[in-house]
């Protein structure tokens, strides 16, 4: 993990030194003097040696010092991410659940019924799901459920982008969901979880089809092994050997894609915070970044520093995921360890 951490922060460091432009430009301003700039490079420790450079930048991060943010008026790096990555954990955390509460079962059903009509609708239904994009999909539930039906809330936590402005919600953990529930407040928990099913359900359907086919795939391995025909031949009953004995060690590999799929919703929700208007969230602070959002300071400009510093957050997050996939699997797996 510490390798893996230490090379992305190596590489974004590289990165950030062949792309062409002159920060101290930024910072002291398209008019400014020769002057005025060079004592911004001085400021911004541009004129020390790379290797200085390089160290500052590995002890800024390992601080939580990821600079000042272009596109937000120069703020704090930092605290943009900290108040962005509870919602978007939660979006996360949601979607991750939802694959494995029904991604494996269908799994399940998927494997024991091999050959079947029923295994043949459900492995389209979970290609169907990979295939399909996630942005073109929740549009499609938009105009279906809010343009069409009027059921569900068009975008935005609360359906309304000045929702939590009106209906202040205490801040504990800062995700909206969690906090309206910890804190009593069971009106504003209703209105922000019934304004985030068109948004989790187009975030999650892509991880239920992916865990559909992982566990469709582990299973059909498993139910092949001796001691499953066994376990048939003394007359276990079928549910307990589909689900203690060979879910059981069809899992590993199932644990491992649903950590994958954690770590990767923070990248695609994206998509899903854009469309809905979720804010605030990591899939924001990326539009931002990147330069597809606008803001009150920069209108389609690339911010080198806050991309950087999601790309080392995003990172972290992979690593840390994979851990605790690893933990699990060895928990499940005893031979691991021998």
């Amino acid at each position: 993990m510490a390798v893996v951490v230490l090379g992305t922060i190596t590489v974004t460091f590289i990165l950030s030194h062949l792309v062409p432009g002159n920060p101290a430009i930024l910072f002291a301003g398209q008019q400014a003097t020769p002057q005025e700039i060079a004592d911004w490079t001085h400021r911004l420790g541009l004129d020390q040696p790379l290797y200085v450079q390089f160290e500052v930048y590995l002890k800024n991060i390992l601080t939580g010092n990821f600079g000042l943010s272009w596109s937000y008026s120069y703020d704090p790096i930092l605290p943009l991410i900290e108040q962005s990555l509870p919602n978007t954990f939660t979006l996360a955390a949601i979607a991750t659940a939802l694959a494995a509460l029904i991604g494996i079962p269908l799994g399940v059903e998927a494997a024991k019924r091999g050959g079947t009509r029923v295994d043949s609708i459900l492995r389209i239904f979970s290609v169907s799901f990979v295939a399909i994009p996630t942005f073109w999909l929740a549009q499609l539930l938009q105009l279906g459920f809010n343009v069409g039906l009027h059921v569900l809330p068009y975008s935005s936590y609360g359906g309304s982008l000045v929702y939590t402005m009106l209906h202040p919600i205490q801040k504990i953990t800062g995700s909206f969901l969690l906090d309206s529930l910890i804190s009593g407040n069971f009106a504003g928990f209703g209105a922000i979880a019934w304004s985030l099913i068109l948004p989790v359900t187009a975030l999650s359907l892509y991880p239920i089809g992916v865990v559909t086919r992982q566990t469709r795939s582990a299973m059909l391995g498993v139910l092949s092994q001796d001691y499953i025909r066994t376990a048939r031949a003394y007359g276990v009953p079928e549910r307990q050997i589909n689900y203690r004995y060979a879910l059981r060690n069809a899992l590993p590999p199932v644990i491992v894609i649903l950590a994958l799929i954690f770590a990767g919703s923070i990248v695609s929700v994206v998509f899903i915070e854009d469309v809905f208007a979720l804010q605030p969230g990591i899939g924001r602070l990326i539009s931002q970044s990147t330069g597809t959002g606008i803001t009150s300071s920069a209108i389609g400009a690339v911010d080198y520093p806050l991309v950087l510093a999601l790309t080392v957050i995003v990172v972290i997050i992979y690593t840390l995921s994979n851990f605790v996939a690893d933990m699990l699997h060895i928990y499940l797996d005893r031979r691991l360890i021998r």
